[in-house]
């Protein structure tokens, strides 16, 4: 019996595909990025984050990722040491630090982001233009409901 069996015969059709599909694609990924860049996942979520939008707070990015807060802070306290993060007290709140992509984090994130996209691509090849889109269309809808279902 192969993994792939279990698939179609678990009380969870919708959420054991999704599960099944992000660890075949993503675990190989960050094992190479790891290999390739010296970053590891925790790092990775901050810098995905903060190329989306600088200025974050580490808290931000908690509620942004579902990660633990000591996830987080182990991943934003490694940037700042290989110099790809740069951190900012809060103006408004002195408390709270801002963090910011430096341009050796940018390039980072620019050398490492192909290889998930490429990825990506290998995953969706599968899949005819029209049921790509579909399939985008419904994982939004699903994500978008995240606040309704969650517990």
């Amino acid at each position: 019996m192969k993994l792939i069996d279990i698939v179609g015969n678990t009380p969870l059709p919708l959420t054991y595909r999704i599960a099944f599909i992000t660890n075949f694609y993503r675990e190989p990924l960050l094992r190479r990025m790891e290999r390739e860049s010296g970053l590891i996942r925790p790092e990775w979520t901050v810098l995905i984050c903060l190329a989306y939008r600088d200025g974050l707070n580490p808290r931000d990015i908690c509620e942004i990722t579902e990660q633990p807060r000591n996830t987080v802070s182990r991943g934003v306290a490694a940037l700042v040491r290989k110099g790809l993060v740069r951190q900012e007290t809060d103006p408004e709140d002195a408390r709270r630090v801002l963090l910011w992509l430096t341009d050796e984090g940018r390039k980072t994130y620019a050398a490492v982001m192909p290889m998930f996209v490429e990825g990506e691509e290998r995953v969706a090849a599968a899949l005819s233009e029209e049921e790509r889109a579909t399939l985008e269309a419904l994982l939004d809808k699903l994500c978008r409901s995240v606040e309704e279902w969650r517990s």
